[in-house]
């Protein structure tokens, strides 16, 4: 069974590698979508400058460089149409495959770039900004990148999932769960200004805790602390991925069972 699911995984992942190949080249990636992420940083991190308060300003610009993992993971919305497009979805609807899995390697691409990008940002723009980085440091915000970036994949599944069914929406549902996250996670707005029911509906938003890890680090927190707030992070994603692998299984049980819902 673990062997069959790995193999699910490796396989689609296959897709999502010469996907990425077909995309971007070293160059376009470099200096193309690298360089316009960490403008964006740079773009938000501009408020707190302007704001005038140096304590603010590396809050935003912690919150921007984690932000950048949410924005690119949340690409895994139109990757998991890209078959249903392509005519290739009624192929998978028909083989004995776990659709979860399938869609989990399926995309794969995105949480391995936002965990390098995620890193960069990181690292390189907040020292322009009042941070500074102890060498320790620096692999424990590489670690959380890639936590961060897996956790927040498998919530994008789950929006895959819906999009699957309604792809003329793909970049609506991405774009309103993008802005939502932005709002609500702690990333330019702080958690506390946020009435009771969103600060409890925040947690289950492992960019939420991704924040607190990274601004426990940054802040000198205990080492508990910080893996407090990772395992926060980890049992957020783990919540999401079983959503979607059912949320993939029922959508996949229904075309089988004959619905023209994925034609």
């Amino acid at each position: 069974m673990i062997s069959r699911a790995a193999t699910t995984v490796r396989q689609a992942a296959v897709l999502a590698r010469v996907d990425m190949s077909v995309i971007y080249t070293w160059r376009t990636w470099l200096f193309g979508w690298l360089v316009r992420l960490l403008c964006q940083v740079v773009f938000y991190s501009l408020i707190g400058v302007l704001v005038g308060d140096p304590e603010y300003t590396v809050y935003v610009v912690l919150g921007a460089a984690v932000l950048i993992c949410v924005a690119e993971t949340m690409m895994a919305t139109a990757s998991t149409c890209w078959d249903r497009h392509q005519g290739t979805l009624g192929l998978l609807a028909a083989s004995p495959i776990e659709p979860g899995l399938f869609f989990f390697g399926r995309s794969l691409q995105w949480p391995a770039s936002a965990t390098v990008t995620t890193s960069i940002a990181l690292l390189a723009v907040p020292p322009f900004f009042g941070v500074t980085w102890s060498p320790w440091q620096v692999p424990v915000l590489v670690g959380i990148a890639a936590l961060a970036s897996l956790s927040g994949y498998c919530m994008t599944l789950v929006l895959g999932s819906v999009a699957l069914v309604f792809s003329g929406a793909r970049n609506v549902i991405s774009t309103i769960a993008t802005l939502y996250i932005t709002a609500f996670c702690g990333a330019v707005v702080p958690l506390h200004y946020w009435p009771a029911p969103i600060r409890w509906a925040a947690q289950a938003l492992p960019a939420t805790h991704a924040l607190e890890a990274v601004r426990l680090v940054e802040g000198g927190g205990s080492a508990v602390q910080v893996l407090t707030a990772l395992g926060l992070m980890v049992t957020a994603g783990l919540a999401w991925f079983t959503v979607a692998f059912f949320s993939f299984r029922l959508v996949f049980a229904r075309a089988r069972a004959g619905n023209r819902l994925l034609d």
